[in-house]
Order: structure tokens, then sequence, then C-alpha cells
């Protein structure tokens, strides 16, 4: 039970791996995000961090073809004010928790595309980990107050 006395609740999304089906998974966090209750502002920057790490995954995880790709995220609800989803997929192996951001470009025009996403997801959410499961790459975010 959470601390309001409330059933901790879970789901599971399958996706193809297509960038296609992104605002399917955003439309999948906000019926949850309603469904529990989740304090308002906390899905903005994890939506974010999600697209982030979906695009990621489906752009760079399967250079062979993404015919065989499997995707799934599942959701739980922590607590009250806190939820994390599980990105799953079969994609190479790649940790993005082991990824260094580049530094922060001092003008427009020293900025340079790329690697900022996982400071974007380290700024907005509470926990970030990664694990290498078989031929499973688990990405696990958890949302808290920090993400408000």
């Amino acid at each position: 039970m959470t601390a309001s006395g409330s059933q901790p609740s879970s789901d599971t999304l399958p996706i193809t791996a297509d960038v296609d089906e992104i605002p399917r998974v955003s439309e999948w966090l906000d019926t949850l995000s309603e469904r529990d209750e989740l304090p308002p502002g906390l899905l903005f920057g994890v939506q974010l961090s999600i697209e982030e790490a979906l695009a990621n995954v489906i752009n760079h995880g399967f250079p062979g073809g993404r015919q065989r790709a499997v995707i799934r995220l599942e959701y739980q609800k922590l607590d009250d004010h806190r939820f994390q989803v599980r990105i799953v997929d079969n994609g190479v192996a790649f940790d993005p928790t082991a990824v260094v951001s580049p530094d922060m470009a001092e003008s427009v025009e020293d900025a340079k595309i790329g690697g900022h996403g996982v400071r974007l997801m380290r700024h907005f959410l509470e926990a970030i980990r990664y694990e290498r499961k078989g031929d499973e790459n688990h990405l696990l975010l958890v949302a808290g107050p920090k993400a408000e």
C-alpha cells in the first residue's frame, strides 16, 4: 500500500521500434497520471526524458534492422509522489548512465548537437539506473519530487 493507503498500480505498454510510437507513449503516461492522481507538474520532465530515451533506442539500438525489435515500457506507481518507468528493449547493449555529458557551450555558435539527452534526464529524474539482463537493456527511470 502507498502512504495514503491506496494500492500501488502498474501497467505495461509494448511498442514497435518506430518514432511515430512516441506520441502514443505520451498519451499512455497522461492516462496513467490521471488514473493514479500523480502530482501536477511531475509528468512534463518525465515525458521528455522518456521521449529522449526511446528516440535513442529506436534510432541507434537496432543497426541490423528493426524487424525483430522488441520494446516495452513498464510503469509502476511507487507512492503518492513517485512512479517509475522501465524501458526494456532487445537492442544493442548501451548504458546511458555511463555517458559523460558534453560541456555546455558558451554561445549558440559554439553549441554542438548531441549528447545532452542524458543531462536532461538527470535534471528531471530522481534516479536513472541501467542493467543488461540477458539480451535486453533495462533502463529504469524514477520520477519523484525532484521532477516537479
